[in-house]
């Protein structure tokens, strides 16, 4: 696969990770009538569970900053932060 060796560095390593993980359940994917198909899903289910886990995190934060003071919206400050740091890119 020399087009990754093509890809920024951050990018390229972010791949790599993700296909490394992946590559763990070969044995699992390899019994799919399109193992390469098979390894995709399994890498998408790796992420999923990531992002399932970083949801559970932000809402636990948020949670806790708003018991911490009432008058305080968090949600309205983290769209605000949000919406001004998408305008940067």
């Amino acid at each position: 696969m020399g087009w990754i060796a093509s890809l920024p560095d951050r990018l390229e390593s972010s791949l790599r990770n993700v296909l490394n993980r992946a590559n763990s359940h070969e044995e699992k994917y390899m019994d799919a009538e399109n193992a390469s198909v098979g390894q995709l899903w399994v890498a998408i289910a790796q992420l999923n569970q990531k992002v399932d886990t970083l949801e559970d995190v932000v809402q636990a934060q948020r949670k806790a900053l708003n018991n911490l003071d009432q008058d305080v919206n968090v949600n309205q400050h983290l769209d605000k932060d949000l919406e001004e740091s998408l305008r940067r890119y």
